[in-house]
Protein backbone atom coordinates (compact mmCIF):
# COMPACT_ATOMS: atom_id res chain seq x y z
CA UNK A 1 0.00 0.00 0.00
CA UNK A 2 1.40 3.72 -0.71
CA UNK A 3 -0.06 6.84 0.70
CA UNK A 4 1.68 9.65 0.20
CA UNK A 5 2.71 13.00 -1.62
CA UNK A 6 5.91 11.98 -2.20
CA UNK A 7 5.39 11.34 -6.37
CA UNK A 8 7.85 12.52 -8.17
CA UNK A 9 7.72 14.45 -11.90
CA UNK A 10 9.47 12.40 -13.47
CA UNK A 11 9.82 8.36 -13.45
CA UNK A 12 7.75 4.93 -12.98
CA UNK A 13 5.09 4.38 -10.79
CA UNK A 14 2.98 1.27 -10.12
CA UNK A 15 -0.66 0.29 -9.14
CA UNK A 16 -3.03 -2.06 -8.94
CA UNK A 17 -5.35 -2.73 -11.82
CA UNK A 18 -8.46 -2.92 -11.07
CA UNK A 19 -11.11 -4.98 -13.74
CA UNK A 20 -8.52 -7.61 -13.90
CA UNK A 21 -6.65 -10.64 -12.67
CA UNK A 22 -5.71 -10.46 -8.90
CA UNK A 23 -2.21 -9.01 -8.29
CA UNK A 24 -2.20 -7.42 -11.93
CA UNK A 25 -0.26 -3.77 -12.04
CA UNK A 26 -0.24 -0.97 -14.13
CA UNK A 27 2.97 1.48 -14.70
CA UNK A 28 2.83 4.68 -15.37
CA UNK A 29 6.32 6.68 -16.81
CA UNK A 30 5.33 10.22 -15.75
CA UNK A 31 7.10 12.98 -17.79
CA UNK A 32 7.24 16.33 -19.32
CA UNK A 33 7.28 17.41 -22.59
CA UNK A 34 6.79 20.50 -25.00
CA UNK A 35 5.76 22.15 -21.64
CA UNK A 36 2.99 19.49 -21.33
CA UNK A 37 2.14 16.86 -19.23
CA UNK A 38 3.12 13.31 -20.51
CA UNK A 39 1.82 9.87 -18.95
CA UNK A 40 2.66 6.78 -20.62
CA UNK A 41 0.70 3.83 -19.16
CA UNK A 42 1.57 0.18 -19.53
CA UNK A 43 -0.33 -2.85 -18.70
CA UNK A 44 -0.73 -6.12 -20.00
CA UNK A 45 1.46 -5.67 -23.16
CA UNK A 46 -0.53 -2.51 -24.23
CA UNK A 47 0.52 1.30 -23.88
CA UNK A 48 -1.67 4.41 -23.64
CA UNK A 49 0.27 7.47 -24.08
CA UNK A 50 -1.35 10.90 -23.21
CA UNK A 51 -0.56 14.64 -22.80
CA UNK A 52 -2.31 17.23 -21.08
CA UNK A 53 -2.06 20.43 -19.06
CA UNK A 54 -1.64 18.65 -15.48
CA UNK A 55 -1.09 14.90 -14.75
CA UNK A 56 -4.43 14.60 -13.55
CA UNK A 57 -5.90 15.27 -16.84
CA UNK A 58 -3.69 12.87 -18.45
CA UNK A 59 -4.61 10.63 -15.94
CA UNK A 60 -8.15 11.24 -17.03
CA UNK A 61 -7.74 10.73 -20.22
CA UNK A 62 -5.27 7.20 -19.68
CA UNK A 63 -9.03 5.74 -17.75
CA UNK A 64 -11.23 6.79 -20.33
CA UNK A 65 -9.54 4.47 -22.42
CA UNK A 66 -8.99 2.01 -20.42
CA UNK A 67 -12.81 2.15 -19.02
CA UNK A 68 -13.38 0.66 -22.66
CA UNK A 69 -12.15 -2.40 -21.48
CA UNK A 70 -13.66 -2.53 -18.27
CA UNK A 71 -10.45 -2.04 -16.58
CA UNK A 72 -9.26 1.07 -14.11
CA UNK A 73 -6.33 1.99 -12.24
CA UNK A 74 -6.84 1.42 -8.52
CA UNK A 75 -4.93 4.79 -7.36
CA UNK A 76 -6.60 8.27 -5.93
CA UNK A 77 -6.43 10.17 -9.05
CA UNK A 78 -9.11 7.46 -9.91
CA UNK A 79 -11.28 7.28 -6.40
CA UNK A 80 -14.97 9.14 -6.43
CA UNK A 81 -14.12 11.26 -3.86
CA UNK A 82 -11.31 12.56 -4.43
CA UNK A 83 -10.57 15.77 -7.18
CA UNK A 84 -7.60 18.00 -8.46
CA UNK A 85 -8.88 21.15 -7.84
CA UNK A 86 -7.49 24.50 -9.58
CA UNK A 87 -5.82 25.85 -6.87
CA UNK A 88 -3.33 23.11 -6.42
CA UNK A 89 -3.89 21.69 -10.23
CA UNK A 90 -1.66 24.64 -10.88
CA UNK A 91 1.07 24.94 -8.43
CA UNK A 92 1.68 20.83 -8.15
CA UNK A 93 1.05 19.80 -11.68
CA UNK A 94 -2.27 17.76 -10.97
CA UNK A 95 0.01 15.01 -9.34
CA UNK A 96 -1.68 15.78 -5.98
CA UNK A 97 -5.51 16.06 -5.12
CA UNK A 98 -7.83 16.45 -2.07
CA UNK A 99 -9.97 13.30 -0.93
CA UNK A 100 -13.26 15.65 -0.58
CA UNK A 101 -16.11 15.09 2.26
CA UNK A 102 -19.69 16.35 1.66
CA UNK A 103 -20.34 19.90 2.83
CA UNK A 104 -16.34 20.46 3.83
CA UNK A 105 -13.98 22.35 3.04
CA UNK A 106 -10.83 20.11 2.10
CA UNK A 107 -6.95 21.00 4.18
CA UNK A 108 -3.81 19.92 4.16
CA UNK A 109 -4.47 16.40 5.37
CA UNK A 110 -7.11 15.96 2.70
CA UNK A 111 -4.53 16.12 0.11
CA UNK A 112 -2.96 13.01 -1.78
CA UNK A 113 -0.69 11.85 -4.20
CA UNK A 114 -2.85 11.29 -7.58
CA UNK A 115 -0.74 7.63 -8.30
CA UNK A 116 -1.16 6.75 -4.23
CA UNK A 117 -3.14 4.23 -2.84
CA UNK A 118 -4.80 2.85 0.03
CA UNK A 119 -7.78 0.88 1.69
CA UNK A 120 -10.09 3.78 0.57
CA UNK A 121 -9.75 3.94 -2.57
CA UNK A 122 -12.96 3.73 -4.45
CA UNK A 123 -12.69 3.54 -8.27
CA UNK A 124 -15.18 5.36 -10.53
CA UNK A 125 -15.04 6.49 -13.83
CA UNK A 126 -14.13 9.98 -14.74
CA UNK A 127 -17.75 11.62 -15.23
CA UNK A 128 -18.90 9.97 -12.06
CA UNK A 129 -16.06 11.28 -10.16
CA UNK A 130 -16.95 14.72 -12.10
CA UNK A 131 -20.24 14.43 -10.99
CA UNK A 132 -19.11 13.54 -7.31
CA UNK A 133 -17.15 17.12 -7.56
CA UNK A 134 -19.73 18.77 -8.50
CA UNK A 135 -22.44 17.47 -5.94
CA UNK A 136 -19.50 18.19 -3.40
CA UNK A 137 -19.30 21.93 -4.49
CA UNK A 138 -22.93 22.23 -4.26
CA UNK A 139 -22.89 20.98 -0.42
CA UNK A 140 -20.81 23.58 0.90
CA UNK A 141 -22.13 26.49 2.82
CA UNK A 142 -22.90 29.46 1.23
Amino acid sequence: MTVGLDVPTSGIVEVPLGGGQDGETIQFRIGEEFGACRLRASYRQQFIDTMGPDFFAALCQVRDIMALSGLHPICYGASLDVYCIDSIRRTGKGLTAYQLTMGLEPGETDMVGIFAYGPDVCPSTVVDQKRHYQSWLESLPA
